[in-house]
């Protein structure tokens, strides 16, 4: 496992726990992972495992997770 950090409060530690997943958590809160796909793409799922995004680069993946992308929520009628 490696952990990635830039060291400045309040950003994203990230974990590669295998070669294809890798964990992203700030100030010890877990935020969500990327799980790389057969086919090459990144996917990025939030602290619910909600799938936010796909990337073909790992940076484009992470940036979503940092940026705070918000899923799409299903059409179930809740407001």
């Amino acid at each position: 496992m490696s952990v990635t950090t830039s060291g400045l409060p309040g950003a994203i530690t990230w974990a590669r726990i295998e070669d294809d997943f890798f964990v992203g958590s700030r100030d010890g809160e877990f935020l969500g992972f990327i799980d790389v796909e057969s086919s090459g793409m990144y996917v990025v799922c939030n602290q619910f495992s909600r799938p936010i995004g796909q990337f073909a680069e790992l940076d484009g993946a992470m940036a979503a997770l940092r940026d705070g992308a918000v899923p799409v929520l299903e059409q179930d009628g809740a407001a």
